[in-house]
Order: C-alpha cells, then structure tokens, then sequence
C-alpha cells in the first residue's frame, strides 16, 4: 500500500472502524514497522553478488514512518477502548517511547525480533543462552517503565520452539515445558502460538511440492540452481521453512489430527496420533496442563503481572533465572535450557515447600545451590 497516498490512508481508517464499531477488541497489526518506504529508490550494496538483495534497508523502520502511525492513532485506535500490538521488526527498546510509551506511544505492544534473529537456518540447534539473556533483558529493563512488552516464542515465520531451541526427540516434554516457563513469567504479555501449548514440532515432508511457502520454494529452485542435491535442501528446509509452524492444528488421534475430515489446505504432521489436545487433556503431566498452570498462577500472583525483573546468573550458559519483585513479594523462575545437568548457586535461600511449579519431580531441598536435571524448569515463591 502506498501510505503517501491520503486517499488510501482514509480508506483503510474507514476500514478499521468499521471492524471496531462492530464491538472487536483490538488488532494486532502485521508488518506495520514496513509501512513508510525511502523514496531515494537507491541501489543497494551486494557485495556477495547475490541474484536478488534483501530490501529491508528501504522499508524497514524508516525515517518519517511516526507521522503515519500518529494518523493512524489518533484516526482510529485512540477513539476506542481497545488493545493494539504491532509487528515491528527493526524496532529498538530505545525507541519503545514512540511505540508503546504511554503518552507518546501508537499502540499498547510490539513484538519485537530481536531474540528471534538468534537463530539461522545454518546454525545449530539449541540456543545461545547468554545472548537469549542478554536480548530479553534488555527488552524487560529497557520498557520497565516506559511501555509493555509482547512475550512469544513462536509465530507463524519461524520453526516450532522445541525443534528449535528444545530437543523434540529425547527431552520433547521437559524442553517444552522449560521453553514455556523462561518466557511466561517475564513481564509483559504472553502470548502462546496455536500448537505450542502442546508441543507441536517441525514437519519433514518428502518433496517440495508438498510445501505451500513461497519463500521455501524459491530457496529450494536457488540451491537448487546453484549445485544442492535435492536431499541437502530439504535437510535445510526440514530446519527453517515457515511452513513448520503452519501445520493444521491437531486436535485428536483421528483423521487429518481431528482438524477436518476433508482434506486440509495443506498436510498434516504425521506425529499428530501422539501430540494432540485430546490425548493431553487427559494427562496431569501434559504440556498442555503445565501451561493452564502456568496461566493459572500468573493469575494469581499480581508480582507475576507487574514486578519487577531482575536477571541473575548473566553469564551462565545453560540456565536463563531471573527473579520478579515487587514490595515485599519476590519470586524466582529458574529454566535449564540445555540437555544435560546444570549446577548454579542462586544466592537466594531457596526452599522446596516453597516451590510452585516444575517440569520434574523433586526432593526436599533448602539452601542457594540447585542441581537441574535437563531442561529442567522451576517456579519458586522467594518471600
């Protein structure tokens, strides 16, 4: 869309109200740091003598891109009582004043990129805990009191967070779990991605035309041309296509994962007989429960909601542990985000009967040090 023109500009306003006057609650706005474009047209760098060069330079967060947003605001959004979270690539928490700050801000929430460019396709699986540390942190502080963050770990862009970050073969239930709790109990808003409440996981399809993402296709011809034998591309592929996290939802052990009983607009993950809703609802230890716990809590402890953040044990590289603090109430969560023992010393008094959440069965215990078993996730009320 061409935001220059004010004519187009009026009718997507007209648009907007006309979903908010029908009583919906609010938006969340794709692709809206994309919206104001340089007008230089300048030919880019390619120093790698690329086919095509990535254009995000020209479109991504550019100068002047606020005077819209503003129009937008005060056009629509701010004559409502709603809530607005924007997907905002190229944004910095320095900037967070102009997007999400109270006075000045254009809409309650962004969702930030910044811990999502942690991975590549060519990297290896697991994450950077010291940067995953270093990324959110920066995040949590750098809004503490200036807006209000939008928590996530996945999206329909990126692969599934347990095939990614966890270990979906081995640690699939603890992993998942781990993952859920070192981003749910930060401060902000939590949002949880269709499947990964049950622990959904990449899909290998055989062939690429079993693949519906333009960007996947395109890759596959690239490589393709460029000498990849068909089994190597699709290694990558199986790692990085989007289409991981656009699989029909599984919902039962039955036909097409109880999504539909016709054929869906694209194919289901064959694992759906053994990760579905139904079979979790009736397991105490599902994912899918731990997350119901997890809101559940979240609920019921305002410091959850508002306290403060605090990270501890910046350096370590396989526990992420912060504490949230607020008056008298502290809480500590504690995430092993690696498959294999971790030891720490938290300096903080911890207590078993004390412990309100876990992906693992625990002893009594009292003192600072913990020994975490692999992606082993705990939820301690401190004082």
């Amino acid at each position: 869309l061409n935001w220059q023109n004010r004519d187009m500009r009026q009718a997507v306003y007209t648009m907007i109200n006309w979903w908010l006057d029908k009583g919906i609650d609010g938006f969340r706005i794709d692709a809206i740091s994309h919206i104001n474009k340089d007008q230089s047209f300048a030919d880019l760098p390619n120093p790698l003598g690329m086919p095509y060069v990535p254009s995000f330079d020209m479109h991504m967060n550019v100068e002047g891109i606020h005077a819209y947003l503003e129009e937008l605001k005060d056009e629509t959004f701010s004559k409502y009582d709603i809530m607005t979270v924007g997907e905002a690539n190229g944004v910095s928490p320095e900037e967070a004043d102009l997007w999400v700050g109270e006075e000045n801000g254009k809409m309650n929430m962004v969702f930030q990129f910044e811990h999502m460019d942690l991975w590549r396709a060519d990297a290896e699986k697991g994450v950077d805990v010291v940067k995953l540390k270093q990324v959110l942190t920066k995040w949590q502080k750098g809004l503490e009191a200036t807006g209000w963050n939008a928590l996530y770990l996945e999206n329909h862009d990126k692969v599934r967070s347990v095939s990614l970050w966890g270990d979906e073969e081995q640690y699939w239930k603890e992993s998942a779990k781990s993952l859920a709790m070192m981003y749910f109990f930060m401060q902000g808003t939590p949002f949880i991605y269709q499947g990964q409440e049950i622990g959904m996981t990449n899909v290998q399809f055989p062939d690429i035309s079993d693949y519906d993402d333009v960007a996947t296709k395109n890759m596959y011809e690239m490589q393709l041309a460029s000498g990849k034998t068909h089994e190597e591309i699709m290694e990558v592929i199986w790692n990085s296509s989007r289409d991981n996290s656009r699989t029909p939802m599984q919902w039962t052990n039955e036909q097409n994962g109880g999504f539909s009983n016709q054929s869906p607009w694209f194919g289901v993950n064959p694992n759906y007989a053994d990760i579905n809703v139904a079979s979790q609802e009736q397991d105490e230890d599902s994912i899918l429960n731990f997350y119901k716990r997890m809101i559940q809590i979240r609920k019921m402890e305002e410091t959850l909601i508002y306290g403060a953040y605090d990270l501890i044990l910046p350096e370590d590289m396989k526990v992420y542990a912060y504490t949230r603090t607020l008056g008298d109430e502290q809480f500590l969560i504690v995430t092993n985000l690696k498959g294999e023992t971790a030891e720490i010393d938290t300096d903080i008094i911890l207590h078993s009967d004390n412990m309100l959440l876990g992906n693992y069965a625990t002893m009594h215990h009292e003192g600072t040090e913990l020994e975490l078993r692999p992606f082993e996730a705990r939820l301690y009320r401190v004082r």
